[in-house]
């Protein structure tokens, strides 16, 4: 899990994301996971939505434009190496209200192998783990 942690925090920070709607502090994107099996293009799909309101904001979006945190992704697990661990190796579930799978896994235009899904994130709640755990500073401080 700890390869593919460091897999997920050097590849690019582009993410195949697009703003759906939101919903207090839910916000639902569409998102494409690449892999070359199901379960792990879920999980692309899944980090790239989390990944998006961390480390980007939501374009689209007003109040979750801003990213909650504003260091690079490299930056940020450097300085919190156990919370990120953690975070990449499943943790980062817990913020994820809901995944919906629109298509099945299949090759796309540019011969790589996607699925398509619709990912809800709690962005409250999030950002209120990152306070817990000192990645953040509380709004305000």
């Amino acid at each position: 899990m700890f390869v593919c942690a460091l897999f997920f925090c050097s590849a690019s920070a582009q993410y195949n994301v697009k703003y759906i709607s939101s919903d207090g502090d839910l916000v639902k994107m569409r998102c494409v996971g690449y892999a070359n099996k199901a379960k792990e293009a879920v999980v692309d799909a899944e980090l790239s939505a989390v990944k998006m309101v961390l480390f980007q904001g939501v374009s689209g979006e007003p109040r979750f434009s801003s990213p909650l945190i504003s260091v690079t992704e490299r930056e940020a697990v450097h300085e919190n190496k156990k919370y990120f661990n953690d975070f990449y190796d499943g943790g980062y579930k817990r913020f994820v209200v809901s995944s919906e799978i629109l298509t099945k896994l299949k090759k796309d235009a540019s011969k790589r192998k996607s699925m398509t899904m619709d990912v809800t994130v709690n962005v409250r709640t999030l950002r209120e783990d990152l306070e817990r755990n000192g990645v953040i500073r509380k709004f305000g401080l």
